[in-house]
């Protein structure tokens, strides 16, 4: 199977300013020439958080959607990133993913985030989702999701059901050891490579975030990394090949439990 070419950008979001965030990231995408598959950009790039959730969301498929689509179309690359979105009388925590010719999909938030309230202007998602891509399984995941291990458990019937798992975050520095770890810990014991994207900057609220955005392979090791309190784009190639060669050497999996999610 071809590699895959992952592009991640750690961003500085400018507090609840739409365009200024889509300015930055353009600029900073316009500085490199290498192509990549997949791009991956911070939960709530668009706008951060603050205590104004319900009044910065948008309309499904708004102005969000709508740059991410510009994105895709011009670097003939797949587009990942979240926003807060209203869907009838329900507001998300949304993950859009953009395809080049415009088709998309979409996941919603499932762990919303007790102690910030986040569960109280946000409806939680229901259902896990995953994308194709050059023949790769794609899981992708919203930050606090990152605690839930039955949530983000890989599964094997016949075939994995995922190959590469993404987290978006907006994940506090004063947890950074919380983050780093947990990325590692879900890596291994799904077997799986993960790139978790974070954020750098402060939030309306003074709350400060430091990045440590990194990609981990299937076995748990950090293959690439962007330092602390950097805004930077990287791009890292994933081999499905040498994947598939561990997985095959050591089927663990083949013992692992099942089990519904209720």
């Amino acid at each position: 199977m071809e590699d895959l070419k992952v592009a991640y950008l750690q961003q500085d979001i400018v507090w609840n300013d739409k365009q200024k965030n889509f300015e930055n990231i353009e600029n900073i995408l316009s500085s490199t020439t290498e192509h990549f598959d997949l791009l991956v950009l911070p939960e709530v790039f668009a706008t951060g958080f603050g205590n104004d959730i319900l009044e910065m969301a948008e309309p499904i498929y708004s102005d969000t959607y709508m740059f991410m689509s510009r994105i895709a179309q011009k670097y003939s690359a797949v587009v990942v990133g979240s926003c807060f979105c209203s869907a009838g009388d329900d507001c998300y925590n949304r993950l859009y993913w953009v395809f080049p010719d415009g088709q998309n999909g979409y996941y919603d938030k499932r762990h919303l985030f007790r102690i910030g309230s986040e569960y109280k202007m946000l409806q939680k998602g229901t259902t896990n989702q995953v994308f194709e891509i050059k023949g790769w399984k794609v899981a992708p995941f919203i930050c606090y999701d990152l605690r839930f291990p039955v949530w983000m458990r890989n599964s094997f019937n016949d075939t994995f059901a995922y190959d590469l798992a993404l987290v978006v975050a907006s994940w506090p520095a004063r947890r950074a050891n919380v983050w780093k770890q947990l990325l590692v810990a879900r890596a291994i014991e799904n077997m799986s490579y993960v790139v978790g994207v974070n954020r750098i900057g402060k939030d309306i609220d003074g709350v400060e975030f430091v990045g440590d955005s990194r990609v981990v392979d299937f076995k748990g090791t950090i293959i690439d990394e962007i330092e602390q309190n950097k805004e930077q784009l990287n791009i890292v190639t994933l081999s499905h090949d040498n994947m598939s060669a561990f997985r095959t050497k050591m089927p663990f999996y083949l013992d692992w439990d099942n089990f519904d999610i209720k």
